[in-house]
């Protein structure tokens, strides 16, 4: 016992001396400043990942795979724009699409950034990727990434048949006349297959006048292009989906251009949890802000050029 409390004692000193040096740091620094913790001018380029099936809901597993979940990615957006070191941003896509819904969410939060988005597509960029990525500054793909896709699909499943089969019946109570529209469970009738045609019919409108807008191309050219069709990134680019072709790097050159960055920029991550992160968060939420500030500081100056930031 008379160990384990030494053990104890030696601990608390070590984290009051720990917590005097950051203290004595950050009074240094303030001094040494009139504008405290500047860092220097933005040389940066923050990279967000789109990876997956683009969806409110951020589960995922063996059969769901990734989803993209987008307070997520809006989260990742408003930190660049916050953070004194990004010059732009490059959004790294990679998906099939989504949900309309949570894809218009992330393209209205793309087309608010002050700060210049470039998107790099990698193997895919469709249906709601492209939606969001139809708000950025500039679109860059490799010749043979998959690129638009612009539609919108509602699958409703009959499952009649196979319950049958299975021996199971369902008893539908309902208080309205469309309230088990969409119901596995028997054959959906023409007036309902109506209902929802309209429905998908003013989100296709809603997906065409964004694209026209973001790309900054008449909405007629692009409803003729609204076909649900993927292509080629070289056939987009002729098109006008695309702005111009190259890899990841050469996107990453276009955004340091773009946030005029002079030589090569600096990259930097968002959406991982590090070591950092949780330190700096720990410091945060006891109240020391100027230490989270002091250590956020010393991890940028000392951490490789890719990396995450402290948060």
């Amino acid at each position: 016992m008379k160990n384990k409390g030494w053990l104890i004692g030696i601990v608390l000193v070590v984290l009051v001396v720990l917590f005097m040096c950051f203290g004595c740091t950050a009074i240094f620094l303030t001094s040494m400043s009139g504008d405290s913790y500047k860092i220097g001018p933005a040389d940066s380029v923050a990279v967000i990942r789109v990876e997956g099936i683009i969806a409110s809901s951020s589960d995922s597993g063996l059969l769901s795979g990734a989803t993209v979940n987008p307070e997520s990615i809006i989260s990742q957006i408003r930190q660049a724009n916050k953070d004194s070191r990004v010059a732009s941003i490059l959004i790294r896509v990679d998906s099939p699409g989504g949900s309309a819904a949570a894809s218009q969410e992330i393209y209205k939060e793309v087309t608010r950034s002050k700060k210049p988005i470039v998107i790099s597509i990698a193997d895919v960029g469709a249906s709601g990727a492209y939606y969001i990525s139809s708000g950025a500054k500039k679109i860059m793909a490799s010749p043979a990434s998959m690129v638009g896709s612009i539609g919108v699909i509602m699958s409703v499943p009959n499952l009649e048949e196979l319950y049958k089969k299975l021996g199971i019946s369902y008893v539908t109570i309902k208080q309205g006349k469309y309230k088990d529209i969409g119901s596995s469970d028997r054959p959906m009738t023409d007036e309902e297959k109506q209902m929802l045609t309209k429905e998908t019919e003013i989100i296709y409108e809603q997906f065409i006048n964004d694209v026209a807008k973001g790309r900054n191309m008449p909405v007629d050219k692009v409803r003729e292009m609204a076909t649900g069709m993927a292509w080629a990134g070289s056939e987009a680019k002729d098109m006008g989906l695309v702005d111009e072709l190259g890899n990841y790097q050469d996107a990453i050159t276009l955004a340091g251009k773009l946030g005029k960055i002079k030589g090569e920029p600096r990259v930097v991550g968002y959406g991982k949890t590090t070591l950092w992160d949780v330190v700096a968060q720990s410091l945060e939420e006891s109240g020391t802000r100027e230490m989270q500030r002091i250590f956020s500081l010393f991890m940028r100056q000392n951490l490789p050029a890719e990396t995450t930031i402290p948060k």
